[in-house]
């Protein structure tokens, strides 16, 4: 089974991006992530006719997650029942497929340490960490992919001395992250590409991407029982090249014998 994660900045922006993508790379499931659309929206855009079924969570505006996915989906959860605020906003949807229980999530930005805006991303990670553990990990078979707007580690941006304190990167943000993984989960992008920077955000602004001035943003969590089972793992950078690209590459991951069904030798596309 392939699995991808990819944060498209607004699909109605990026479909014929989106389309194109995953017509040549073929994965079973994918979990977006800003999608900014309806679900309604995303049903008729041309992914039924690539043979996906979608789940989408939305205000049809900023933000919004979905998943879309080629085998069956059940116990479809679109954000957690009762939320209000900030926690009620659309950045999880969770569903099991293939006896795996996967959730796409878009977490909030921050903008800048010590706003406001930054104490409620903390929050909301707390949050996270809650509904998951609620939800039952590492007690099943389960994935958390997308856009943590988190880079966990000094190796996961590009200039870790000038950033350590900022955005993205501070102390109590990364803490997050390890509150995380301390719920059962591995870190399948590290455990699978253990020395690379493995990039997956880089600045619109000037030559960012081009210099690979990168952030490590976008995130494969899985319980031990899945990420035993990764064969392989691929971060498509040269999607973030295209002319009027999501500023996001997608993360895809090879899963043998998900949920103990084996549906084939599917391979990807030669990188």
């Amino acid at each position: 089974m392939l699995i991808a994660t990819w944060n498209v900045n607004s699909f109605r922006a990026h479909a014929d991006q989106v389309l194109g993508w995953l017509t040549r790379t073929q994965p079973d499931v994918v979990a977006l992530q800003e999608t900014m659309c309806t679900e309604r929206e995303l049903k008729i855009s041309g992914l039924a006719r690539l043979g996906y079924d979608v789940a989408a969570h939305s205000a049809g505006g900023r933000g919004g997650v979905a998943l879309c996915s080629r085998l069956p989906m059940s116990n479809v959860q679109r954000g957690v029942v009762g939320a209000s605020g900030p926690f009620a906003e659309p950045r999880l949807i969770s569903a099991t497929i293939d006896g795996v229980r996967i959730h796409s999530v878009y977490a909030p930005n921050g903008r800048k340490v010590g706003t406001p805006e930054h104490a409620i991303k903390l929050a909301w990670f707390h949050f996270l960490s809650s509904v998951l553990e609620a939800e039952g990990v590492p007690l099943e078979d389960a994935m958390v992919l997308g856009d943590l707007n988190i880079a966990p580690t000094d190796r996961d941006v590009w200039e870790p001395s000038r950033y350590r304190q900022r955005n993205l990167t501070s102390p109590k943000e990364r803490a997050a992250f390890q509150a995380l993984l301390a719920l059962g989960l591995i870190d399948v992008v590290r455990q699978q590409r253990p020395t690379e920077p493995n990039f997956t955000w880089w600045n619109r602004r000037d030559d960012f991407y081009e210099s690979d001035r990168g952030w490590r943003l976008d995130h494969v969590l899985a319980t031990s029982g899945v990420a035993s089972r990764v064969t392989e793992l691929w971060i498509d950078r040269d999607v973030r090249s295209e002319v009027a690209a999501s500023d996001h590459s997608p993360i895809v991951t090879r899963v043998d014998e998900c949920g103990g069904r084996w549906r084939g030798d599917r391979r990807g596309p030669s990188r």
